[in-house]
């Protein structure tokens, strides 16, 4: 049994899982709902299906022009050099498969004859009888993703292990990626209890789960929507309610669940910097030195970086105190008197002054990230030299600001 039916893209959650059905077929996206004994069904973004061709009753191809075609198929037609050429310009065949039971809508055929495989990039809706799954892959969180949740495998003999489940093979086997970066694989008969936590401490729960759970229980009205923070083999559930409440619900009670997109998700970025460690612009910050002279800090003709007007300066710091002094100045030329073998001159200089450290007028936009680390960005709006200083670094971080035709006015 092999059902399909298409979804608004607003309600589709980034894709998280490739699962891999014993028919050959290949979803990536999530697994939307299951109902015990019966059927699955798989939200995707792309998909490659398997069909017999027996019940097939119409097959309509057209050729779509590149420009009304999504970027998700223009992207794979260039990549995969699918394009069809002419006088016209470039199209994309697509067709349109009818079965007795379902129809296809323009979908790429890959492979034709008594088994049809097709690839489809819509958003999607597949429904496979229950027991036709062979295995799920989940894709590693990346490195620097630190909202999420991880999970705890407790085996028979009390062991915990935590990192995140990779890999399924349902009623079988299943693989964990633990925080030590290690793969290990445990049969299902091995597995007391699997817990599902938070991932950031600084982060509320609600936000950081991506899909919510939506289950069904007999003999109750309507649907629960929550998160289910808890399985025991065999056993029962917990259940987990936005307000903080907790359910515990037998798994024979269950008649379906489901996965829901949660509109309260917050995917936080960041990066994992050593203490003292300063990025400009994602690169190990060059740091300057200036010279005092009288009552200036007089800039030479090093810099940390050259910018152009209209980029924008983004600085990543982990300096162990949140509290740190940032202040951004904006050079001006004085005239200032420098020595000249024996005697002294008066030259004009960019410079800044101790009381400019203090008083700069020039706004920055400062954050605390989820490790702590201290994050700035400021827009360039104007030629000229800006420099950064932080508490506690003796030389300051110099940007030279150009046009963009080359050119450099103070």
């Amino acid at each position: 049994m092999l059902i399909m039916f298409y979804v608004s893209a607003n309600a589709f959650a980034q894709n998280i899982e490739q699962i891999y059905m014993k028919n050959g077929s290949i979803i990536k996206g999530y697994i939307a709902e299951q109902i015990p004994g019966k059927q699955i069904t798989l939200q995707t973004e792309e998909a490659t299906i398997v069909v017999n061709s027996d019940s097939l009753l119409n097959r309509i191809t057209e050729r779509i022009p590149s420009e009304s075609l999504s970027q998700e198929w223009k992207e794979w037609a260039e990549q995969n050099d699918k394009y069809v050429k002419s006088t016209s310009g470039k199209s994309l065949e697509l067709t349109t498969l009818e079965f007795k039971n379902s129809t296809f809508h323009r979908v790429f055929l890959l492979e034709k004859g008594s088994l049809i495989k097709f690839l489809d990039l819509g958003r999607s809706q597949y429904t496979f009888a229950w027991g036709d799954m062979y295995r799920s892959v989940k894709n590693r969180r990346p490195e620097n993703l630190f909202s999420g949740v991880k999970e705890i495998v407790v085996l028979d003999d009390g062991t915990e292990i935590t990192g995140q489940i990779i890999e399924q093979f349902p009623g079988r086997n299943l693989k964990i990626l633990t925080d030590d970066e290690e793969v290990l694989s445990f049969k299902f008969s091995q597995v007391q209890q699997i817990r599902t936590e938070k991932l950031s401490d600084k982060l509320d729960l609600w936000s950081q789960i991506q899909l919510l759970d939506q289950i069904q229980v007999k003999e109750e009205h309507g649907s629960l929507v929550g998160f289910i923070s808890s399985r025991t083999s065999g056993k029962e559930l917990v259940f987990n309610f936005e307000d903080g409440s907790k359910r515990t619900i037998p798994l024979n009670k269950i008649v379906s669940y489901a996965k829901i997109p949660n509109e309260s998700y917050v995917a936080v970025y960041d990066k994992i910097l050593k203490e003292g460690e300063i990025l400009l612009n994602g690169k190990p910050a060059y740091f300057v030195q200036l010279n005092p002279v009288g009552s200036y800090l007089v800039l030479t003709s090093v810099v940390s970086a050259q910018a152009t007007v209209g980029d924008t300066i983004c600085v990543e710091a982990n300096l162990g105190n949140v509290d740190n002094v940032i202040t951004l100045v904006k050079a001006h030329v004085e005239n200032v008197t420098v020595p000249n073998g024996k005697k002294k001159r008066i030259v004009s200089l960019p410079v800044i002054t101790y009381q400019d450290l203090v008083q700069s007028p020039i706004g920055i936009n400062r954050e605390v990230t989820p490790l702590s680390n201290i994050k700035i960005t400021f827009p360039l709006n104007e030629t000229g030299d800006y420099v950064l200083y932080i508490q506690g670094k003796e030389d300051y971080i110099v940007i030279n600001v150009i046009n963009k035709n080359g050119n450099s006015k103070n």
